[in-house]
């Protein structure tokens, strides 16, 4: 199959180019440190809110190594999942489960695709009614006082500003607004980092080894981290597709997200220590004109980053639906339809609902820790070494060698039918048997 010049790519409309870029491989037209700030966006969310508490839970220094190996296993995950995706043909988080463990595994995996991204959706929305409400109270003149109410304030910006960046089908559309959510995030952890010592003398902040509930621990982090759900959108964004670029953008990516989280996460609790809340900026005052500085930041970027965690819901429900198959794509009225449905069932649960402990631990260490780490050592053993598996049947491998990629001025860029690797093969039992360990004790501790 010949290459095309990148101009020939220039006569599609850019309706038909983000239907193409969100379903096949060769229309990507991102660079490596743009993909990458979608990932760190779509990783870095509320999530990080409730990451100090994860050293409380953990053990202060036992949950710094618990936060370098999730933040390790996140990237071999990632980046071998992308992987088995090339040499597979499959280009869906979705179809890829199927391909591996049958229906079974389509339909699981579209429930826990759908559970993280409906609690992440539902946290942000939580996070932004906690945040924006506050702020206007503070400095709105006291004759808009209707402009106070939580919901009301959580509707509005909902409606005009969140859900137009809902609407398109891809997420590579998302990467501007994407950059400048990962640039607000820096802001609000320097609010933290400069207020947060002042308090720190009111707190007791043991640095012990070992704390109450690493498990928990476990499942905030995952779900502070966990961006799977994502990946093959973002791959499919991104304009050189070739195995050694995604690994540049999964290491950039993962790398910058686990530095902002572990980071947060120190600040917080060498600050508040055992009385750290789950949402750390509820430790500060109201009137504190430097966290508010942060709350604002804060606020602003869960407003930018609802869309990334929206995508994979919306996908995953369009699926489940039958709208979406390998042949076709959603019709018009299908995804406007399932798109409007959804925002709004998100956002009542986000303005009703009002504890962001539960949905950290619950969601993290359950259908994080499957989508996290359990599916891409599934995949990547499925597409190296099917017979492993105990289910295994006789599948095709999918002949990409030689497809073509779209191109950068007068470069080739062909997606080589990439190789088994030993530090791969390693990982994937590893992932595996974390994260079944991970869901276990999340599942015993839900139920307790």
């Amino acid at each position: 199959m010949s290459s095309q010049p990148f101009e020939a790519y220039e006569s599609i409309t850019r309706q038909n180019l983000d239907l193409l870029q969100s379903d096949q491989p060769g229309f990507g037209t991102r660079n490596i440190v743009e993909v990458s700030f979608n990932m760190v966006n779509a990783t870095v969310g509320a999530g990080v809110i409730g990451l100090p508490l994860a050293l409380l839970l953990a053990g202060f220094i036992n949950g710094i190594i618990l936060s370098v190996i999730v933040g390790l296993l996140t990237f071999a995950a990632v980046y071998g999942m992308i992987l088995a995706g090339q040499r597979l043909g499959v280009y869906k988080f979705a179809a890829l489960g199927e391909h591996v463990m049958g229906r079974f595994g389509f339909h699981t995996l579209n429930l826990m695709l759908f559970i993280q991204s409906a609690g992440s959706c539902i946290s942000y929305f939580i996070l932004i009614a906690d945040t924006l409400p506050i702020l206007l109270k503070l400095y709105l003149p006291e004759e808009y006082g209707y402009f106070l109410d939580r919901r009301l304030v959580t509707m509005l910006v909902a409606i005009f500003v969140i859900f137009p960046l809902n609407i398109p089908r891809s997420i590579g559309a998302l990467a501007s607004w994407s950059t400048i959510s990962v640039l607000l995030l820096p802001v609000m952890i320097l609010s933290v980092l400069i207020r947060a010592p002042a308090y720190s003398t009111m707190h007791d902040a043991p640095l012990t080894m070992w704390g109450k509930d690493p498990v928990s621990a476990i499942g905030i982090m995952s779900f502070a981290l966990v961006c799977s759900q994502v990946a093959f959108s973002n791959y499919l964004s991104q304009r050189n597709q070739s195995s050694m670029a995604w690994g540049c953008t999964t290491g950039l990516s993962t790398f910058m997200s686990w530095i902002i989280s572990i980071t947060f996460a120190i600040i917080g609790y060498l600050c508040f220590g055992k009385d750290v809340e789950s949402n750390i900026f509820a430790n500060f005052p109201e009137d504190d004109n430097v966290i508010n500085v942060g709350r604002l930041s804060l606020g602003l970027s869960m407003v930018l980053t609802v869309p990334m965690a929206f995508y994979p819901a919306r996908d995953a429900v369009q699926k489940s639906l039958g709208f979406e198959r390998a042949e076709k794509q959603p019709t018009t009225i299908q995804h406007y339809g399932v798109t409007i449905v959804l925002f709004v069932v998100f956002l009542l649960f986000g303005i009703t609902v009002r504890s962001l402990g539960k949905v950290y631990s619950i969601v993290g260490g359950f259908a994080s820790a499957y989508l996290a780490y359990i599916m891409p050592a599934l995949a990547y053993i499925g597409a190296f070494h099917p017979t492993w598996l105990p289910w295994y049947r006789t599948k095709t491998i999918a002949q990409t060698e030689g497809q073509p990629l779209l191109l950068k001025d007068d470069d080739t860029a062909i997606l080589v039918l990439p190789q088994r690797k030993l530090w791969l093969d390693i990982s994937s039992i590893l992932l595996l048997s974390f994260g079944s360990v991970v869901m276990v004790f999340t599942a015993i501790k839900a139920f307790d």
